[in-house]
């Protein structure tokens, strides 16, 4: 896609957020002239930034991905295979910048669970569904019996959590499918599946189980660690940060994050892929194209972005919940649209598909869904509701749509449950409902968590409605064809 194309649809998906953001904000009292420049300033970085992401998944993450897929798959052993998507789940996954922030969140949260470990949780559960996921592929496994397996073995081990590790555990399956990981995991899967021919179907489903992986990790890890919250430390302002040593902090720490990954491209570019040298300088400048965009990208949203969200979410708590929610269902329509991985998720299903499953379509249904579930985390935080209410009746009733979903919109919809929830999500949606918990006197910091995981079920129970439809309207065209 042409780079001046992809800066058009950036633009249309982030100018709705924050001229929305401004003028509520203003309403609202949150900012003066100084924070309303900086939050312009903000918006502007984040446009620059997604397009120079964008352009680089394009010419350098998802060719590379597909190339190391398809070199796995000629080594002909499985266990090599598994081997390698267990190592590079973890290195795509502890630098990943959500699984950090989350982390961190966490750890201000619940003093008594470290950082680290909580990293360490989350990258061994993707390293090791990432393998399944491969090796779903390869030995043609049901993709649907997988999932059920897998989330019957969550909730199995949930019941033996309270209700904030459960909150974090759901939080941190969406938090691991940001921008570095997502392009990464879709393309080397869809370069296996091209290898061995399958069906559409086996060309998603990678990132669902990548995401399923760590939430079972996390809840293993809750056994173990105790969930009583402690002390919230309180969150850094980062409008006080001087923008260069905002942007100096973030270009070493997705500098760091990307090394591992280089590291890897490079090896298997001298060891087994062997790509003509101009071809490998192009992909290799598409990962600094992503660099850059990646280090734009997070100083614009969090010098401004993530302080505002939460100054207006304790405003409109205070003014009308109703407000809130409403301002919650507008936020999330216009957010998903301005994710990453969404972009690039979209894409690959409209070529996969031929054409029949449209980008627009798929934005549409993604939008809705993030929309719904942005206003029951609100409502859930407001009101300090259990996240049971909501977790153990969707996925009951995701499980049982699946049963008549065509298999390929199963993939897509656990896919677009994963892709929905990047940066731009933790980013602004979480300190907005931090924000309304800080300013409702029936809610806990605590209960703001839960958010991600939310956002990450509706997309699948509304795009498992998309796949019903558009089975039956198949089976119409079949019936009057025949």
């Amino acid at each position: 896609m042409d780079i001046l194309k992809q800066f058009k649809e950036v633009v249309l998906s982030v100018l709705p957020i924050g001229i929305f953001a401004s003028v509520l904000s203003i309403a609202a009292g949150v900012m003066d002239g100084g924070e309303l420049g900086r939050f312009l300033f903000s918006c502007i970085l984040v446009i620059i930034g997604l397009t120079l992401f964008l352009r680089g998944v394009d010419i350098g993450i998802t060719p590379i991905g597909e190339k190391i897929g398809a070199a796995l798959t000629k080594s002909r052993s499985l266990l090599l295979m598994l081997g390698a998507a267990i190592i590079l789940g973890l290195i795509i996954t502890i630098p990943e910048p959500d699984v950090q922030v989350l982390a961190t969140q966490v750890n201000q949260v619940n003093p008594a669970i470290p950082v680290n470990t909580l990293i360490v949780a989350i990258s061994i559960g993707v390293g090791l569904f990432f393998a399944l996921s491969l090796a779903r592929t390869v030995l043609q496994w049901p993709m649907k019996i997988i999932i059920a397996i897998s989330y019957a073995a969550i909730f199995a081990v949930a019941f033996l959590n309270d209700d904030f590790f459960v909150s974090v555990a759901f939080d941190s399956g969406g938090a691991t499918t940001g921008p570095l990981s997502v392009p990464f995991i879709m393309a080397l899967g869809t370069g296996v599946a091209m290898m061995r021919k399958h069906n559409e179907e086996s060309e998603f489903g990678y990132v669902a189980l990548s995401s399923i992986g760590p939430v079972l990790g996390v809840l293993i890890l809750g056994v173990v660690f105790s969930a009583n919250p402690g002390t919230a430390v309180a969150a850094t302002d980062e409008a006080t940060v001087g923008f260069w040593q905002l942007f100096g902090s973030k270009f070493r720490e997705v500098g760091i994050s990307l090394l591992p990954l280089i590291a890897v491209c490079i090896l298997m570019q001298v060891f087994v892929i062997k790509l003509p040298r101009t071809e490998a300088m192009r992909e290799f400048s598409g990962i600094i194209y992503s660099y850059l965009g990646i280090v734009i990208f997070f100083t614009g949203v969090e010098f401004s972005f993530s302080d505002v969200a939460r100054e207006l979410g304790a405003a409109l708590i205070e003014i009308n919940p109703i407000l809130l929610y409403c301002a919650g269902f507008v936020f999330g329509l216009s957010v998903v649209l301005a994710e990453p991985a969404v972009m690039v998720l979209t894409g690959q299903v409209e070529d996969a598909s031929s054409g029949r499953i449209s980008r627009k379509v798929m934005l549409f249904t993604l939008a809705l869904g993030v929309g719904l579930a942005v206003v029951l985390a609100l409502i859930r935080t407001v009101y300090a509701l259990s996240i049971w209410t909501f977790i153990l009746p969707g996925y009951l009733l995701i499980m049982l749509l699946m049963i008549k979903t065509p298999g390929l919109f199963s993939a897509i919809g656990f896919d677009s449950g994963g892709v929905a929830t990047g940066p731009m999500s933790s980013a602004f949606l979480l300190p907005l409902a931090m924000g309304a918990a800080s300013g409702s006197s029936a809610s806990s910091l605590t209960a703001s968590f839960g958010m991600i995981a939310m956002i990450a079920m509706m997309p699948i129970l509304l795009i498992e409605i998309l796949g019903i439809i558009y089975q039956k309207r198949i089976n119409k065209l079949k019936e009057v064809g025949k």
